[in-house]
């Protein structure tokens, strides 16, 4: 089995790029997956903010921090190629930096080399509300671009508001994803949970923990309820994401969402 290599992907920034590294990381830990993680956002690198997370910065902007090197990406990839041993590894992209690393990766024909040692999935987040029309772009963008050598993997994400159109249509009868729709690995569908329920998460999330940290609750922070209802959206959300990635140490693949 080859190891699994995420990118999380889109043109749109704020739109929960590093969420999706996020919880591949904490599915990981959870599972009892190998895993690792590499944050290359040049303007806000929160995911390498989690200090219980395994993650590494890859520098990619000039000494002034001013322009992205495009010559730097090399370094990810080498990084890639020869150091990484873990089973699963998420590489979480700014938005900043989206354009310059498809160019690059068309430009040098990357995703091909990368696929000798990867199974690589893109994992694209789509948003309700005004971001809705920029993501739904930027996965058709994605697809014709890179859809034969990658697994694309959608999330359709309901915090930002309904996945609903301008003309009332759900996401699932858009234009952008009846024209994809045959080429994604699968759809992962994460719903608005309960008020109190986001809260918790969110509470989680903005003192850059994981849950594993969060049981142990060395600062008293977290009452019992707060840390039930992680629980409960963590594995929801790893029920998902079971039905379409594979665990590696169950023989079978899982069945895909559709």
């Amino acid at each position: 089995m080859k190891k699994e290599l995420h990118f999380t992907i889109n043109q749109k920034g704020g739109c929960g790029k590093t969420h999706l590294a996020w919880s591949h990381l904490s599915r990981a830990l959870d599972h009892g997956i190998t895993a690792t993680a590499i944050d290359t956002d040049p303007s806000n690198s929160s995911l390498a903010d989690y200090a219980g997370l395994p993650v590494k910065t890859i520098e990619i902007m000039d000494e002034n921090g001013l322009e992205i090197q495009p010559e730097k990406w090399d370094k990810l990839i080498y990084y890639l190629l020869d150091t990484v041993t873990e089973h699963l590894t998420v590489v979480d992209l700014g938005a900043t930096a989206f354009q310059s690393f498809v160019s690059y990766c068309i430009n040098s024909q990357i995703m091909p080399l990368l696929s000798e040692k990867f199974d690589i999935y893109l994992n694209i987040p789509i948003v309700g509300g005004e971001a809705l029309n920029d993501t739904l772009n930027g996965m058709e963008y994605l697809v014709e671009l890179f859809g034969d050598h990658t697994k694309i993997v959608v999330w359709a994400n309901e915090f930002f508001g309904k996945l609903i159109d301008e003309h009332g249509n759900s996401f699932e009868e858009t234009k952008a994803y009846q024209s994809v729709k045959e080429k994604l690995y699968g759809v992962i569908y994460l719903r608005k949970s309960s008020q109190l329920h986001d809260m918790a998460i969110a509470k989680m999330k903005t003192a850059k923990l994981t849950y594993e940290e969060v049981k142990l609750n060395k600062s008293g922070s977290f009452q019992l309820l707060e840390m039930m209802r992680i629980k409960q959206v963590l594995d929801n959300t790893y029920q998902m994401m079971d039905a379409v990635f594979d665990i590696p140490t169950t023989k079978q693949s899982k069945e895909k969402t559709k």
